[in-house]
């Protein structure tokens, strides 16, 4: 992990009066460059995880390093870095965008006249401009997010952290978001680590992915691997009515297939394969309904990531 920008060596955090940590030896390394999705469910210690990478918390053992330094104990440096963008900022609602970025520059020490040629690039592309002027509580949730952006990025940092940076956003300025993000990736090398309930954002735009399940890491790969390991395919069967559809989902139950019916589409798991379509086929004519198609499909890495914290 020599050289990464984010390492962890065996890492655990307890807190007290809780009987299971919350963090639970955990260990990986994010290299330069990299984007690295973090998934879990509600309770895995992704926060906890994230509070230790960011200096707020200190690890009960083990070792958390960012640009190789201690988050707890060289806080200045460590931070100076590092661009957080969390679900929900510190405003203060009765100052404007603006001011409220004014204030932001100060506590990370850096001057307002120099980053705000920046910042006002950064405000106009996320399409902040207008509202920028206005009071906080005046905006909307999605302003109020791409302000959490635009004050993460007062200055180009090396490392950038993402903790659900789509909340509040409508699909349009989700991928307005992303495409930012995958430019700083791309011309200024920031090493991104990002969490979203959007497991297509993570899926989309990571190259690797570290899935946590109480605490332990399941598996850190990229998201075709996870999709080759834990996922499968099936054959997606096209009907033309529900009774159609019945007979061809009763079929593969007796054929031992599970079988589940959407719309007009049978998705029988199990098998991908056209060696059970003559079989299938004579039991559909047999039957007197018809059969409008086949097809194949794969997992995503939404059900993947289900099938791995169900059974982790």
């Amino acid at each position: 992990m020599s050289g990464d920008v984010v390492s962890a060596v065996e890492v655990t955090k307890r807190y007290r009066g809780k009987q299971t940590p919350a963090v639970d030896g955990i260990s990986f390394g994010i290299g330069a460059g990299e984007t690295v999705g973090l998934l879990g469910p509600n309770g895995a210690g992704k926060t906890t995880l994230m509070k230790l990478i960011c200096g707020v918390t200190p690890a009960t053992s083990g070792t958390v390093r960012v640009f190789g330094l201690d988050p707890v104990h060289d806080p200045v440096v460590a931070k100076s870095g590092v661009g957080a963008m969390h679900q929900s900022g510190p405003y203060d609602e009765m100052l404007s965008g603006l001011d409220n970025l004014r204030i932001a520059a100060r506590f990370r020490g850096v001057s307002w006249k120099a980053v705000e040629p920046w910042a006002t690039e950064v405000a106009d592309y996320l399409g902040l401009t207008e509202a920028l002027p206005r009071l906080v509580f005046q905006l909307s949730g999605g302003q109020r997010q791409r302000l959490q952006l635009v004050r993460a990025l007062l200055t180009i940092p090396r490392l950038l952290i993402l903790d659900e940076p789509s909340a509040g956003l409508d699909v349009a300025g989700r991928h307005q978001v992303e495409r930012f993000v995958r430019w700083l990736r791309a011309e200024h090398g920031v090493t991104v680590l990002w969490t979203s309930h959007h497991i297509e954002e993570i899926e989309r735009n990571c190259q690797r992915v570290l899935v946590i399940s109480a605490g332990r890491v399941l598996r850190f790969a990229e998201p075709r691997e996870l999709v080759r390991e834990y996922g499968g395919s099936r054959l997606v069967v096209t009907v033309a009515d529900p009774v159609a559809a019945k007979v061809v989902a009763e079929w593969a139950d007796g054929a031992g297939y599970r079988a589940t019916v959407d719309d007009a589409e049978v998705h029988i798991d199990g098998t991908a394969g056209y060696d059970v379509l003559p079989a299938l086929t004579r039991h559909c004519q047999d039957a007197g309904v018809a059969i409008s198609g086949f097809g194949t499909a794969a997992d995503s890495l939404e059900q993947v990531f289900l099938r791995m914290t169900e059974k982790g």
